[in-house]
């Protein structure tokens, strides 16, 4: 499977955050929570600690690294939505990437748009190496969310430690 099309498979459960919501699968595999959930902020504070790692791969990928992806914090009005953005792109302090996801809260984006973001608005970033996911860790706490056996296919895809 290409890469492209497996970031956007593998990552049907986007975060998805709004207030007012509490932490539950929604039908389409949406994962709702609260904009204020410690663990996915725990989460992002680890994936924005490590991006040095995903630029560098970006810059060098080494062997069997591929999809490389951003999720980034979109918002319209008092909502906030995190897409994963592919054929992303970097000059200094400037970022423009894809939106991969289809809008499940905000009206102000679509999938397909290039969308210019800044450093702050990145919460999580992923990619490919040999096949199993690398990064991704706001995925890790929604795993508990999830059905068991939808969960256990999620951590399958994972790199080991």
């Amino acid at each position: 499977m290409p890469a492209r099309l497996f970031v956007a498979f593998c990552l049907g459960a986007m975060l998805t955050c709004t207030l007012p919501m509490v932490a539950e699968a929604q039908s389409d595999g949406t994962i709702m929570v609260p904009n204020n959930d410690p663990e996915i902020a725990a989460a992002i504070a680890k994936a924005r600690s490590t991006l040095p790692a995903f630029w560098k791969a970006v810059a060098e990928p080494g062997q069997g690294e591929e999809g490389f992806a951003l999720k980034v914090a979109i918002k319209d009005g008092g909502d906030t939505e995190h897409f994963w953005l592919i054929d992303v792109e970097r000059e200094g302090d400037k970022y423009v990437g894809t939106i991969n996801n289809d809008p499940q809260i905000v009206g102000n984006v679509t999938a397909g748009d290039r969308y210019a973001f800044a450093e702050a608005d990145i919460s999580d970033w992923m990619f490919m190496r040999s096949g199993k996911i690398v990064g991704n860790e706001t995925m890790r706490p929604l795993l508990k969310r999830m059905p068991e056996a939808q969960a256990e296919q999620y951590r399958s895809m994972y790199e080991a430690p």
